[in-house]
C-alpha cells in the first residue's frame, strides 16, 4: 500500500532515503555542491558575509581611522627648595619650635606627610632623613643623599624649619 509520502528507495552512493510523492517526478540525484563562476556570487543568494536587504534600502559604509600617537615626555629639571636652609626667620613659629621642641615639629611634619608617627619618636634622625628624601623625591627638588645626611647631622633645626616651610608652601 502506497501513502502520499514514503521512503521508497535509497540513493546508491550515500545510503540516504529519498522521499517521493505519487505523480511528482523524482529530482535528479545529488551531484555535489554547485560553485559559481570565479569572482561572481551564486545567483539568488546575497554574497556571503552580507545580510540581504530589501529593495530600495541603501547601504552606507563608515570607515573609522584610529591614530595612535606616541606619548611625549617632558623632562623638567630639578627645582630648588622654596626657601634656603638658613631662612629660619622667615617663619618664626617653626623656628622657635625647631629650637626648643624639635620632636614636636618633627611629629607635625610626619603627620603632614602622612607617615607613621611612632618611627619619628623612636628614631628621630632616621625619620628626618627618610622624610627629607621622600619630600625631595616627591617634589622633584635637587639634592643628594649625602647632602641630606650631612645637613641633618650638622643642623637638625635648620633642616626641620626648611621642611616645614616647604610643606606650608605646598599647602599641606
Amino acid at each position: 500500500m502506497e501513502a502520499n509520502t514514503k521512503y521508497d528507495r535509497l540513493q546508491d552512493d550515500q545510503n540516504q532515503p529519498v522521499m517521493t510523492q505519487p505523480g511528482v517526478a523524482n529530482p535528479p540525484p545529488y551531484s555535489g555542491p554547485e560553485y559559481p563562476q570565479q569572482g561572481y556570487p551564486a545567483q539568488g543568494y546575497p554574497p556571503q558575509g552580507y545580510p540581504s536587504q530589501p529593495a530600495g534600502v541603501s547601504h552606507t559604509t563608515t570607515n573609522v581611522v584610529v591614530v595612535n600617537q606616541q606619548p611625549t615626555f617632558i623632562v623638567q629639571g630639578k627645582r630648588d627648595w622654596h626657601s634656603g636652609m638658613c631662612a629660619c626667620f622667615d617663619d618664626m613659629g617653626s623656628c622657635c619650635c625647631a629650637i626648643w621642641c624639635p620632636m614636636c615639629l618633627l611629629y607635625e611634619i610626619t603627620q603632614k606627610m602622612g607617615e607613621d608617627c611612632c618611627f619619628c619618636l623612636c628614631c628621630p634622625l632616621e625619620a628626618m632623613f627618610g622624610l627629607r628624601v621622600q619630600l625631595r623625591t616627591e617634589q622633584n627638588i635637587q639634592g643628594s643623599l649625602c647632602n641630606d645626611y650631612c645637613s641633618i647631622i650638622w643642623c637638625q633645626s635648620c633642616v626641620l624649619c626648611q621642611m616645614s616651610r616647604e610643606l606650608k608652601h605646598l599647602g599641606r
